[in-house]
């Protein structure tokens, strides 16, 4: 007598496959976006040091099981949204220098370009001002971060007027990079100058220096 294969209902509970429902991802991927919500009202209205996992669940409406399966801890929740940040930051400086020959004006309009950016971002303002020490802790260990850092190299050496050594390069590219994220953690609520009044004042800073500041080009 042939034996038939064994099928689902012959094995035991435990080995058995569901295949996946798009109501069930749908319902994960539901649970995911309201845990990020709350955690990031929680990092912008507290700050990292005080939120809870138990607020954030609170807020979410989820269980605090689901929670831990889709994040582990409010720090590496806090993480993923650096490096989501750090990403979005990268992409959309590259693609402003890439208008521009020169690098003044690849500076002026890449730092608008990140102003704006951050300043549209709801909660930013909140996010930056109470998690300052965690940005600078944490950004320089993403891998964005090293491939911003290379844009920023290549692009020097595209838009600088003479040659550049390879020290001096890297050099340039990470003084661009902390003007922009100095500015960024200096931002806060209180009205200030324009994002293209900001990036202006920064690109000048870079190119000519505190002693050129508000002088005429030649």
């Amino acid at each position: 007598m042939t034996e038939r294969p064994p099928s689902d209902r012959d094995l035991p509970k435990s080995t058995r496959k569901y295949a996946p429902s798009a109501k069930r991802a749908a319902r994960t991927s539901e649970a995911r976006e309201r845990i990020r919500r709350a955690a990031w009202d929680a990092f912008s209205t507290q700050g990292l040091d005080a939120a809870s996992i138990a607020g954030i669940v609170r807020e979410s409406g989820v269980s605090t099981g689901s929670f831990y399966n889709h994040f582990g801890s409010k720090e590496a929740l806090f993480e993923t949204f650096l490096e989501e940040l750090a990403e979005e930051v990268r992409a959309l400086t590259a693609r402003a220098r890439a208008k521009a020959d020169d690098l003044e004006t690849m500076l002026r309009i890449s730092f608008e370009a990140l102003l704006e950016h951050i300043v549209s971002i709801e909660g930013a303002h909140g996010f930056i001002e109470r998690n300052q020490h965690h940005l600078r802790a944490s950004l320089h260990r993403f891998d964005a971060m090293e491939r911003m850092l290379e844009d920023l190299r290549l692009d020097v050496a595209r838009g600088a007027g003479r040659a550049l050594s390879a020290q001096e390069l890297d050099l340039v590219a990470r003084m661009i990079f902390a003007m922009g994220l100095e500015t960024i953690l200096q931002l806060d609520e209180r009205p200030g100058p324009s994002s293209s009044d900001a990036a202006a004042l920064m690109t000048e800073m870079i190119v000519r220096g505190v002693g050129g500041l508000g002088l005429e080009k030649s």
